[in-house]
């Protein structure tokens, strides 16, 4: 039987030169096996024209599960993996590692069974000991972040990095402290600790843990909102943030920013995978190995190192455009996996586009 060749639109946009582009959004699903190549699947998942929230929430109270995928332009490829955390062996744990691997690559994350704050009059809340747990949900709702509106009642404070997770605490009071509940997903290497829990002053935000995770990170979150003309409250313009020091934002962002100096919108705010999941353009035969997010512990795939052949002909005879993997979306629980690439023809503008004679595009 004749393998389908994807499912694919077209969208219009521009890249990163600021050319006017027709872009081909190619998506194809395949099955993940351990020590296998990934393998096609038989029906690909279809396009998605907008964003789907865990629990088919919304942006009030949920996190996005699933990111629009059409937009016209990626500067580079996100790696995302939704799932769970599962406890090695089938035995409960209080503390574990989850591990994401792509070609010689590795990200680590700490999963911590339920903790909650207790306070102490004069003195740094006590964290209590993490719960067991068998398996925990991989989504920001748990890494650190969320809101405080009881330090400062006139002015609620939301962590612009992450305002739906937890364990923000702008004043050491029983009211904010008792029973904050702590974040499960955290850093390996930028642990949360009773002595920085109380942030004092909100216009220190900045010295807080990175929100962690596998997951898709919020446009409208620090640092990605930055891309799209937009800075976060309660930031002086000389503070030179983690992500500015990690050359994730330009040097003097906020302070550009603030001047109107900056662009009102870069395409790296179409790139919304977790710190250290974006890749340049993989080719697409690299190993991925996960570590304790399925129930045998681990997981490994070779990416299927196939390309979609993509022509396009606007009037000007049929040309073959190149084919980018800008996406690579996997669901451990389903074992499944997504790859959306995107191919590019640069036309000539808006005002050229009455002469357009025909817009055919054939993916093989």
């Amino acid at each position: 039987m004749a393998r389908p060749n994807g499912v694919y639109e077209i969208v219009s946009g521009k890249n990163d030169q600021g050319e006017q582009i027709f872009s081909v959004v190619v998506k194809r699903t395949y099955m993940v096996k351990n020590g296998c190549i990934a393998v096609r699947r038989e029906t690909d998942h279809e396009l998605r024209i907008m964003d789907e929230y865990f629990e088919n929430g919304d942006p009030e109270w949920a996190t996005i599960r699933y990111e629009y995928e059409m937009a016209p332009f990626k500067p580079f490829a996100d790696v995302v993996v939704i799932g769970k955390a599962y406890a090695p062996g089938g035995a409960a744990v209080s503390q574990m590692t989850a591990t994401v691997k792509v070609a010689d690559r590795e990200k680590n994350v700490v999963i911590f069974g339920d903790r909650k704050c207790q306070y102490r009059d004069g003195s740094p809340p006590v964290f209590s000991d993490p719960e067991p747990f068998m398996e925990m949900e991989i989504r920001f709702e748990r890494a650190y972040g969320g809101s405080d509106d009881t330090s400062i009642p006139d002015i609620p404070f939301f962590y612009p990095r992450n305002p739906l997770g937890t364990g923000i605490a702008l004043r050491n009071t029983k009211e904010v402290i008792e029973g904050l509940v702590l974040p499960n997903i955290e850093d390996p290497n930028d642990l949360l600790a009773p002595e920085r829990i109380v942030i004092e002053d909100p216009r220190l935000w900045h010295n807080q843990p990175l929100p962690q995770g596998f997951g898709w990170f919020q446009r409208n979150w620090y640092p990605r909102c930055s891309f799209a003309g937009s800075y976060p409250p309660f930031i002086e313009v000389d503070v030179v943030t983690k992500e500015e020091s990690m050359g994730l934002l330009p040097k003097n962002h906020v302070a550009l920013a603030k001047q109107f100096r900056l662009p009102a919108f870069d395409s790296r705010f179409n790139n919304g995978a977790s710190q250290g999941m974006m890749f340049p353009y993989l080719k697409g035969d690299e190993t991925i190995s996960l570590q304790g997010m399925t129930p045998d512990g681990f997981l490994e795939f070779s990416l299927p190192g196939e390309t979609p052949v993509v022509l396009i002909d606007i009037g000007q005879g049929e040309q073959q455009l190149q084919a980018a993997l800008d996406t690579v979306c996997i669901r451990t629980d389903e074992l499944e996996i997504d790859l959306v690439w995107r191919a590019v023809h640069v036309y000539e503008g808006y005002a050229w586009l009455p002469k357009m004679k025909r817009l055919q595009v054939e993916v093989r």
